[in-house]
């Protein structure tokens, strides 16, 4: 199993997101706490439709699921906490992700002038990896924030099902700190040998017309082909240079292993592919 997730990525990946994040920070007035519930609602039953939107689409494009990665991020302090508190929260967050006995107190950290860090790495069962990394940095101000970053990686056997009690641990993992993660989603399939360029063009038309996806741009660099879109049918999106995106496709031939790799990512494609 291999991480693609590392702790010097954790900065990188916030930043990406961090412009369209403005909003969510803002505290609610008690006039607004119904609205922000119902809204609230409304939107964990849209993001609960996202795995089996792309196991479909995956399924459309003809390929034969491999893994699933899922990420999950979100500011769970807005301010600066010293390292013993940072444990304690790494703490809360193994348990609620079923990191228990020694595990859940066996963190690696790392400490610096205005950084904390502790994070852990491992198997929470066979075949599932998990990464998850509390880090605390010091603003300019003296302020600062705290972030939890959470990486779940495997091959579901129990499809759609198991993606979701997945999901439901890395919820509550930021329960305590009463936050809402963004999520990005990976999907691993495959098909055996070397597709032409035109079969590749077709599988991944084929995913984006499942998705009713629009596309937005793509490439194609040898035995890559990789594809944006947007669609209205999956609950989130980035702005890329002033346009939606919230799918990647990309289609992979690796000789060494004689398969073509199909990668469906939301709203894009992270680490390696």
């Amino acid at each position: 199993m291999r991480f693609y997730f590392k702790l010097g990525l954790f900065i990188i990946f916030i930043l990406g997101f961090l412009g369209g994040l403005g909003s969510a920070r803002s505290l609610p007035r008690p006039a607004h706490r119904e609205d922000l519930a119902l809204k609230k609602a409304t939107a964990t039953a849209e993001e609960d439709r996202v795995p089996g939107l792309l196991l479909d689409a995956l399924q459309a494009g003809g390929a034969r699921l491999d893994t699933v990665t899922l990420e999950a991020w979100a500011v769970v302090n807005g301010a600066f906490v010293d390292a013993g508190a940072l444990y304690e929260m790494a703490r809360q967050a193994a348990a609620a992700l079923g990191v228990d006995g020694d595990k859940g107190t066996n963190f690696t950290a790392q400490d610096g002038e205005g950084f904390h860090a502790v994070y852990w790495q491992g198997e929470v069962q066979p075949g599932t990896a998990l990464f998850f990394s509390l880090q605390s940095l010091s603003g300019s101000g003296g302020e600062g924030e705290t972030y939890l970053l959470i990486n779940v990686s495997g091959r579901p056997r129990e499809g759609e099902r198991e993606i979701h009690a997945w999901l439901a641990k890395m919820r509550a993992a930021f329960s305590p700190w009463q936050a809402e993660p963004r999520l990005t989603y990976t999907m691993t399939g495959f098909v055996p040998g070397r597709l032409a360029s035109t079969e590749r063009e077709r599988r991944a038309e084929n995913i984006l017309k499942t998705l009713e996806a629009q596309k937005v741009e793509g490439i194609e660099d040898g035995e890559l082909l990789s594809v944006s879109a947007y669609t209205s049918r999956l609950p989130d999106f980035l702005e890329v240079a002033g346009r939606k995106v919230n799918v990647n496709v990309a289609l992979r031939y690796h000789a060494v292993e004689g398969k073509t790799y199909i990668y469906l990512g939301c709203p894009l494609l992270g680490g390696e592919y």
